[in-house]
C-alpha cells in the first residue's frame, strides 16, 4: 500500500490564480516561463530543464533548475489521490483537497496559469487551528513542495476519520525508497555534469568523447592533431573506416545554446553519406533544432543526452578516462517491480 502524500500549492505570490483553485476545481502551478504543454515530457527532470532552456527567456540561469524541478513534479510525482493543501491568503485558511486526474494544459484560461491538475475539495480550516511548527513547514517560497514534517498534523485535522495512523506509519519503505531512488541518479547527474564543465571543459572534452564512442563499440579518434576543419572527433564501425557511414562528431564544451549558425558551419564539412554529430555540455536554440530535422544525417545531442549515454556505458569506458569522473555502481530496490 502506497503512502498518502501531502501537497502544498500557492496560487500565485498574490493568489492571482484563487478563481482557479475556489471555483474551477483545479489547482495550477505558473506558466509564465513555461508556456507550453509539457505533459508529453519523458519523466525524467533533464527533460523539463531542456525545453525550458529552449522556450523560456528567465534572466537567473540559477532559477531554472528549481523551476524545472516544480513543473516535473506537479507532472510526474503528483499522483490521483494525493492530497494538496491550498493556503489561501486572503482569508487566512487553509484548504484541503484530494487530486483527481492527471496533467492538463489549458492555454485559454488565466493567462500564466495553463499548467493545472484536477481537485476536489474536501475541506477548510482556519490558520489559527494550526500549530506554529505546521504553519512555519506551509511557509516554503517555492510554489509546490511536498509536505512532510507535520503531515500527520494536517491528515488528523482535515480527514480524522480515515484511518489517519496510517499515515502514522506513512513513511512506508517503497515511497522512502522510491524518493532515495530519484535522489540519488539526481545527484548522479548532477555530479556527471559538473566534472564535464570543469575536469573535462574545453578541448580536454574531445578525447572523452572518442572514448566515450568507442564504449558505443565504435572505432573513434579525436582530430585535434590533425586539421580537422570543425571535426574533433571521427567515428566508425569498420576497421579500415571506409565504410559509411563514417560519424563526423563536434565536441563543443559549453554551458550555453549553441546557435544555429555554428550548426549550419558544421553541416558544411559533412558529406551526403557521412551522419554529423554536435555533442555539447548545453543546449541548443529552437532555431538549431528546427535546421536539424532538415537534415536526416544530422544529429544534436544535449547535455542531458550526453550524461544518459556516459551513465549507460560508464563500466566500458577505459579506466584512465573513469577517473575523470569517478563513481562507482549501487544496487537499489526496483520499487515499481517489487510492488507487483
Amino acid at each position: 500500500m502506497q503512502s498518502l502524500r501531502i501537497w502544498a500549492v500557492r496560487a500565485g505570490s498574490a493568489d492571482e490564480a484563487d478563481s482557479i483553485f475556489s471555483e474551477q476545481g483545479h489547482i495550477a502551478i505558473s506558466s509564465t516561463a513555461l508556456d507550453n504543454d509539457i505533459g508529453g515530457l519523458p519523466p525524467v527532470r533533464g527533460a523539463f530543464k531542456d525545453m525550458l532552456a529552449q522556450t523560456s527567456d528567465m534572466e537567473s540561469a540559477a532559477s531554472l533548475p528549481a523551476y524545472a524541478g516544480q513543473a516535473y513534479r506537479f507532472v510526474h510525482e503528483v499522483r490521483i489521490g494525493d492530497r494538496v493543501i491550498y493556503p489561501r491568503k486572503h482569508d487566512r485558511t487553509l484548504h484541503w483537497g484530494k487530486v483527481t486526474g492527471p496533467y492538463l494544459y489549458d492555454s485559454e484560461g488565466l493567462a500564466g496559469f495553463a499548467h493545472r491538475r484536477p481537485v476536489e475539495w474536501i475541506a477548510q480550516a482556519s490558520r489559527d487551528e494550526f500549530s506554529p511548527g505546521a504553519l512555519y513547514e506551509l511557509g516554503a517560497a517555492l510554489s509546490l513542495f511536498r509536505v512532510r514534517e507535520f503531515a500527520l498534523e494536517f491528515r488528523k485535522k482535515f480527514e480524522p476519520d480515515d484511518a489517519y495512523d496510517v499515515l502514522k506509519n506513512c513513511e512506508h519503505l517503497d515511497d522512502a525508497l522510491a524518493i532515495a531512488q530519484r535522489d540519488i541518479g539526481e545527484t548522479t547527474n548532477d555530479f556527471i555534469a559538473n566534472r564535464l564543465k570543469s575536469d573535462l571543459k574545453g578541448y580536454l572534452l574531445e578525447p572523452f568523447i572518442a572514448e566515450l564512442f568507442r564504449a558505443m563499440g565504435y572505432r573513434a579518434t579525436a582530430t585535434r592533431t590533425i586539421k580537422d576543419d570543425g571535426v574533433d572527433v571521427i567515428a566508425h564501425r569498420d576497421e579500415l573506416g571506409i565504410e559509411p557511414p563514417i560519424l563526423k562528431i563536434q565536441v563543443k564544451s559549453s554551458n550555453g545554446n549553441i546557435n544555429a549558425d555554428c550548426v549550419k558551419a558544421f553541416y558544411a564539412v559533412v558529406q551526403e553519406r557521412d551522419v554529423g554529430i554536435i555533442v555539447t555540455t548545453g543546449n541548443f536554440t529552437s532555431a538549431a533544432r528546427e535546421f536539424a530535422r532538415t537534415k536526416g544525417n544530422l544529429k544534436l545531442m544535449t547535455g542531458s543526452e550526453l550524461i544518459a549515454l556516459i551513465t549507460k556505458y560508464y563500466d566500458l569506458i577505459d579506466e584512465d578516462f573513469r577517473q575523470k569522473i569517478p563513481m562507482k555502481r549501487v544496487l537499489v530496490p526496483d520499487v515499481e517491480m517489487a510492488n507487483y
